[in-house]
């Protein structure tokens, strides 16, 4: 799989990243920036999917970028709530809403990549402060989860502008949570290189484990027929058994953030707490244990704390707490000034200029790398060699038979055999 960006092209990109501010949104030098800041998104896909150097993650360490992806999400975020709908009151039927989809887009670039590198702790390690507005923007994502789950727009049914943005704002804000559970669980697995008080937020503010907890009783990975499950950013169709990564990930943040020797200290165990969570005991069933065996420790444990019949809190340690700095800075450059600024924007994001249009799709679609897309759909494509569901991995011999999971490769063993290069 070719390469978006050249090792320069890299190192040039990362370094003059600069943060932008409310009133840049939409403009033309957002969108050059968008441009670039989505081919960083696919070469570093790229990068990850071929097993190359990553050039993206060393280059956001080296420039020490990472703490801006950060606050060009909660930037967006803000947008989405604060202006989006006021321009929506200045123009309730725009003719073109493309811009002001790019600009929510914007906001799952920046997780996506953030997805991606935060998986190294040494990726972690360079967010600094900016990671207690990470932590407090995912889980605030997370939650809508409970509450949001994206739904095809209905065959031969016309949509209103408003109606129309609702729907991709909610289909993104699913996305993006999704990709915030992944962030989550780095985040617990890098405490101590973090700041002293995400701990504290983590386990107090905004009670994580609990949080977790209702995402797995809720199971929005999940359609509502138990049909399908969301994998790899679609929906496919689901056995009912087989675990999705989404959900592997969750369960091994909660084991992670309960089982850690700090959490005794940091998160007492209350009556109301106990309630919650012994609700999971009936989810860790056998075929769960047999899918993720470090789980087998989180059972005991939930098992045990079932029992409790006495809830003691221990003395809570005095923390210096952080504030949320990236976040407090956007909403005091521009408090009170919402209305000012939708009325701003909106000749650029809700134009009906022909030739300010085509300028702004020339822009837009040289961030879209068509090519490496199709490559990622014909992947998506492979079938499973036993059952013929999607596939995700491949035999490690031959590389030419393609499984949904490992009990389909030893079932298709005996005929497999015969034709895999050993």
């Amino acid at each position: 799989m070719e390469s978006v960006l050249m090792p320069n092209e890299i190192e040039l990109f990362i370094e003059s990243m600069i943060p932008q501010t409310m009133k840049q949104l939409g403009s033309e030098q957002w969108l050059n920036w968008h441009n670039r800041l989505q081919k960083l998104n696919q070469e570093a896909v790229v990068e990850a999917a071929c097993v190359k150097d990553e050039h993206v993650k060393e280059s956001l360490i080296s420039f020490r970028k990472a703490p801006i992806l950060v606050h060009e999400a909660i930037l967006v975020n803000i947008w989405k709530y604060q202006v989006l709908p006021k321009l929506l009151k200045l123009e309730p039927a725009p003719k073109s809403t493309f811009v002001a989809y790019s600009i929510m887009y914007h906001e799952g670039v920046c997780i996506s990549l953030l997805e991606l590198v935060l998986y190294h702790s040494s990726c972690c390690e360079t967010l600094g402060d900016s990671a207690v507005d990470l932590l407090d923007y995912a889980c605030g994502v997370v939650s809508q989860l409970l509450s949001i789950k994206p739904q095809e727009k209905a065959i031969n049914t016309k949509e209103s502008t408003q109606q129309e943005l609702e729907r991709q704002r909610n289909e993104l804000t699913f996305k993006i949570g999704i990709r915030c559970l992944s962030i989550l669980r780095y985040l617990a697995e890098n405490l101590d290189k973090l700041p002293i008080a995400i701990g504290s937020r983590m386990y107090t503010t905004h009670d994580l484990p609990v949080l977790l907890t209702e995402v797995l009783l809720e199971h929005p990975w999940v359609s509502n027929d138990n049909s399908q499950q969301f994998v790899g950013g679609k929906w496919k169709d689901w056995d009912g058994e087989q675990l999705g990564q989404v959900e592997a990930q969750v369960w091994l943040t909660l084991r992670y953030v309960l089982l850690d020797p700090e959490c005794a200290h940091r998160y007492p165990i209350t009556e109301g707490r106990r309630n919650q969570l012994v609700r999971l005991l009936p989810k860790v069933t056998p075929s769960l244990l047999d899918q993720v065996a470090p789980l087998m420790e989180l059972k005991q444990w939930l098992c045990r704390m079932s029992c409790m019949e006495e809830f003691s809190s221990p003395p809570k340690p005095f923390l210096l707490e952080s504030i949320l700095e990236v976040k407090e800075n956007i909403l005091r450059e521009c408090r009170g000034k919402w209305k000012k600024i939708a009325e701003q924007q909106l000749g650029q994001i809700f134009t009906d200029n022909n030739e300010s249009l085509r300028e702004a799709a020339k822009k837009l679609n040289e961030a879209y790398n068509m090519d490496l897309l199709e490559q990622f759909e014909s992947k998506d494509r492979e079938s499973c060699a036993q059952c013929g569901n999607g596939a995700i991995q491949r035999c490690s011999q031959c590389k030419g038979a393609w499984y949904c999971s490992r009990a389909c490769q030893v079932a298709h063993w005996p005929e497999h055999k015969r034709c895999c290069q050993v």
